[in-house]
C-alpha cells in the first residue's frame, strides 16, 4: 500500500510559521546559548537556505519566537465580547483573560530569558515590550478613559492607572510563576485573584454606584 504524503507548503507564511515552531521548541528545551540551528533545520525539515533566507541567524530566530509570542496576546485578550458598561464585570474577565495569557509556558519562557539572558538580548525586551506590554496597557488605557469621560471612574492619569492594574494583577503571579511556585494558578484561584485585585483597583478609582 502506497501512503501519500500531503505536500509541504511554499508560501511563505506557513513556511516562516514552521521554522519558528521548530525554534520555539529548541530554545525553549536549552535555552538561546544551548540551541542548535542544526537540530532547528531538523526540526523544519526543510533546506537550511530557505531557514536562513528567512531568519539568517540565531539571534534572528530568537527574536522571531519573542515576537510571535508576544503577538499571541491580541487573540488572547480579545476584549469584543465583552460588555463595557459595567467596569467591575469588564476588568475582571479582562484580568482573568491577560492572567491566562501571561502564565502560559511560551511567556513565562520570554520572561525566564529575560532574566537570565536579557542583557545580551536588550532588543528582545524592546520587541515584547512594543508587541505586547505597550499594546495591552493601551487598550487598558483607553477604557479607562472612556469610563472617566461617561461618569464611571475618576482616572486622573489612564495610562499610569492602567500600568497600576497590571501591577496589582500581573506582576506578583509571573513572579510567583518564575519561581516556581506551583499553587494558585488554575482557574478559580485566578477568578478568585482577578475579583480581589479589581475590587482592589476600583475602591482606588473610586467607582460611581
Amino acid at each position: 500500500m502506497t501512503i501519500l504524503k500531503s505536500p509541504v507548503s511554499r508560501n511563505p507564511a506557513v513556511v516562516r510559521g514552521r521554522i519558528l515552531d521548530a525554534a520555539q521548541a529548541e530554545f525553549m528545551t536549552e535555552g538561546f546559548a544551548a540551541a542548535s540551528t542544526n537540530r532547528i533545520l531538523d526540526r523544519f525539515g526543510g533546506s537550511k537556505p530557505t531557514m536562513f533566507r528567512h531568519f539568517p541567524t540565531k539571534r534572528a530566530l530568537f527574536e522571531g519566537v519573542v515576537a510571535r509570542i508576544a503577538e499571541r496576546w491580541r487573540d488572547a485578550v480579545d476584549m469584543t465580547d465583552a460588555d463595557a458598561s459595567q467596569p467591575q464585570a469588564w476588568l475582571e474577565q479582562f484580568a482573568q483573560r491577560a492572567l491566562a495569557w501571561i502564565l502560559t509556558d511560551e511567556s513565562i519562557f520570554v520572561g525566564r530569558m529575560a532574566i537570565a539572558e536579557g542583557h545580551l538580548f536588550p532588543e528582545v525586551g524592546h520587541t515584547y515590550r512594543e508587541r505586547a506590554v505597550d499594546p495591552l496597557n493601551t487598550l487598558l488605557a483607553d477604557q479607562l478613559e472612556r469610563w472617566t469621560a461617561s461618569g464611571l471612574l475618576a482616572c486622573t492619569n489612564p495610562a499610569r492607572d492602567a500600568l497600576a492594574f497590571f501591577d496589582l494583577t500581573l506582576a506578583g503571579m509571573v513572579s510567583r510563576k518564575l519561581y516556581r511556585v506551583d499553587e494558585g494558578f488554575d482557574p478559580p484561584a485566578l477568578a478568585q485573584h482577578a475579583r480581589n485585585c479589581v475590587a482592589l483597583f476600583l475602591n482606588g478609582m473610586r467607582i460611581k454606584t
